[in-house]
């Protein structure tokens, strides 16, 4: 398996499943737009390798200057309207996909990510 895949079906196996928006077997259930796991899925991943941190703050920087940075759901005063109405899988379930994540890489080198 190579490592795209290997994040691709970890981060599936531990946010799809709790997921509001999920069908019940693993498939998404939204409707009118991609879910945002989906579509930025490789600079996730980069994005939460390049943090070397214990804080969940950090992460949560890392991955608001690299993803929603380019988000295409812009709310009021510059901030995510997805976000703000709780609708955005990956700033819900940031910290079950650092998990993920960090079980990937830590599978692959024996290297965790600092997340506690």
């Amino acid at each position: 398996m190579d490592r795209s895949a290997a994040y691709r079906d970890a981060i599936r196996r531990r946010v799809c499943s709790p997921c509001l928006d999920g069908r019940g077997d693993g498939t998404c259930g939204l409707s009118g737009r991609a879910c945002a796991l989906d579509v930025h899925l490789p600079r996730v991943v980069e994005a939460i390798l390049a943090v070397d941190s214990h804080r969940m703050d950090d992460f949560i920087a890392a991955i608001e200057a690299e993803i929603c940075a380019d988000c295409e759901s812009p709310g009021s005063g510059g901030t995510c309207r997805l976000r703000e109405q709780g609708d955005c899988a990956l700033s819900t379930y940031l910290p079950l996909v650092v998990d993920a994540v960090g079980e990937v890489r830590q599978s692959l080198t024996d290297t965790p990510i600092r997340s506690n």
